[in-house]
């Protein structure tokens, strides 16, 4: 599993992350580079960004409309939208 570089840092540093990614993931656990093993927990499919506030704390980003701008960078206008739970495993 790929994140940006700040994101992998708060990942290594906080050992968990909630992202939003663009396909539905079948498998739990994941390899990060830099990181290691992790366990991965879908949580909900995401339809608006005010269902993200929630999560925003444990992001990785300073704000939800930072947040939102990110992941209109990776996901098409229109596409769907799935939050994932990522912990590092000990």
């Amino acid at each position: 599993m790929q994140f940006l570089p700040d994101l992998k840092k708060f990942l290594s540093e906080k050992g968990a992350i909630y992202t939003v990614r663009h396909y539905k993931y079948l498998t739990t656990e994941v390899y990060v580079e830099d990181v290691g093993l992790c366990k991965r927990t879908f949580l909900r499919r995401i339809l608006n960004k005010e269902q993200l506030v929630n999560y925003v704390a444990w992001s990785g980003f300073d704000s939800l409309e930072q947040w939102w701008r990110a992941i209109q960078r990776f996901i098409p206008t229109g596409g769907d939208m799935w939050i994932f739970k990522v912990v590092v495993e000990k």
